[in-house]
């Protein structure tokens, strides 16, 4: 029962780490280019890249002077993480894709 809370845990903070604008906007991005269900895993995993990238090139596209970092690839809080993150992208880019699929789905069929 131990592994279920945790894994619901991860679902938890995926979920309310993307569920910033930020995330959202990369959500709904990748569900734009998402044609089909198997293409949601690595639509989801692209996401969290872009995530990591955008969070690394902040500093430098805000103007402040800041450095371009490289991610802490060698430390178990990143992979955490990225875990996280991708638990997250999985869930909103699962929703979204659902709500487009209902949408688009009844137009094209009207159409023909």
């Amino acid at each position: 029962m131990e592994y279920v809370d945790q894994a619901v845990e991860y679902l938890r903070q995926g979920f309310g780490t993307v569920n910033d604008p930020k995330g959202l906007i990369i959500a709904l991005a990748a569900v734009i280019f998402m044609g089909s269900w198997r293409q949601w895993l690595p639509i989801s995993l692209v996401a969290v890249i872009i995530h990591i990238a955008i969070e690394r090139l902040a500093p430098v596209l805000a103007g402040g002077g800041g450095d371009v970092t490289l991610p802490p690839i060698m430390e178990e809080t990143f992979w955490t993480r990225v875990l996280v993150l991708f638990l997250g992208y999985l869930i909103i880019t699962g929703v979204f894709f659902l709500i487009k699929s209902m949408f688009f789905r009844g137009g094209a069929k009207a159409a023909h």
